[in-house]
């Protein structure tokens, strides 16, 4: 048995060790600038991956709902706002755990623009500044080019803004949902021997049958080639790109390579460096943006928090870079306030958000 003498010794040398990590964490913050968030969050990620087996789910149920067996049907009839089932809680491996921004709100009036031929100038859809297109439809609502005089070879581009969705019908009658902050280049009229849009942002495509002429989505590295089908690109800048397939089939390929895949419906394929990772989805949960949600099933804390400021075009910053790598399974209602996402974040066991002006800031509860 140890004495007083040995007890007082180690809980000294452990005082020491203590007041040791301290200063040298201090003079590491001082030394190091904030993370980098893509090279941060990529180290994050592989720590995920090594210890995903060991950690334990953490459930927080939302007191007025149980969701262990629901579909978006019964949601869409009585889910006003949000639901928050869980949060994992990784363990921390990062010495450097300053703040981070995740994302930065744009300034300026937010409204759908078009323009042509690569104009500089983008027209706001229906401030009626913008020139006439013979045979076109376009409103605040959507953008149908189906009767366009056979004449035409203009490119036009499309731009989302934040917080707002838009529909847009090309010439041969494929639908396009654009996403917040999405762009969309197309030509007003097809010709030659493909169909070629060019996509950056997220959109659901229902293309329109022509087994001649295929349907291709060139989004970032990603190509997606379809003959009548129905599919979500999502290809923000900064993420992972994804392509999940609805109806039909589709063949996606890295440009430049010989790289590619065939999707079945139910598949999702994502591009990591120059990895085509294939995984079988329930492909319901990938499209709910379109029908008025934003789902997030086992989602980093970091990718919720970056739709978020996109939708609501908001400044957010995490305080420390530690909490980006929590997951969440999470439901925003996109017609639910702002204060009332941050009410539900902050039900969270280890989450405590608060809003100061036009700026989310995520921090740990104590």
């Amino acid at each position: 048995m140890d004495s007083l003498f040995d007890v007082n010794k180690k809980a000294e040398d452990r005082s020491d060790e203590l007041l040791e990590f301290e200063c040298e964490q201090a003079m590491l913050r001082k030394a190091y600038a904030p993370p980098e968030i893509d090279t941060e969050w990529t180290k994050i990620q592989q720590n995920i991956h090594r210890s995903e087996k060991r950690r334990k789910r953490r459930t927080h149920y939302n007191v007025s709902m149980q969701l262990r067996y629901f579909s978006f049907g019964a949601i869409a009839a009585t889910l006003t706002l949000l639901v928050i089932l869980y949060v994992f809680r990784p363990q921390r491996q990062s010495v450097s755990n300053g703040p981070v921004t995740v994302f930065l709100a744009q300034r300026g009036k937010q409204a759908v623009t078009i323009t042509g031929n690569g104009n500089r100038v983008a027209y706001p859809v229906g401030s009626g500044a913008k020139p006439s297109l013979s045979g076109a439809v376009v409103n605040t609502e959507k953008a149908d080019f189906t009767n366009v005089e056979s004449n035409i070879t203009e490119v036009k581009t499309i731009m989302t803004p934040r917080g707002k969705d838009y529909k847009v019908i090309l010439n041969d009658g494929t639908e396009v949902i654009m996403n917040t902050d999405s762009k969309l280049i197309f030509p007003v009229k097809f010709t030659g021997s493909k169909r070629i849009v060019t996509l950056e942002g997220e959109a659901y495509f229902k293309v329109a049958k022509n087994a001649s002429k295929p349907f291709i989505v060139r989004s970032g590295r990603l190509e997606t080639l379809a003959v009548g089908t129905e599919f979500n690109v999502r290809a923000y800048d900064k993420s992972v790109p994804h392509v999940t397939l609805i109806e039909g089939k589709v063949v996606v390929n890295v440009a430049g390579t010989a790289k590619k895949v065939y999707l079945r419906p139910g598949e999702d394929v994502s591009l990591t460096n120059d990895d085509m990772n294939i995984k079988n989805v329930d492909s319901q949960y990938y499209i709910q943006w379109k029908e008025g949600f934003l789902y997030y099933d086992d989602v980093p804390l970091v990718d919720v928090l970056s739709d978020l400021g996109r939708w609501y075009n908001i400044n957010i910053e995490i305080e420390k870079s530690s909490l980006m790598a929590y997951r969440l399974h999470f439901i925003v209602n996109k017609s639910a306030k702002i204060d009332e996402v941050i009410d539900n974040l902050n039900d969270f066991e280890y989450l405590f958000v608060r809003k100061i002006g036009n700026k989310i800031i995520i921090s740990e509860k104590n």
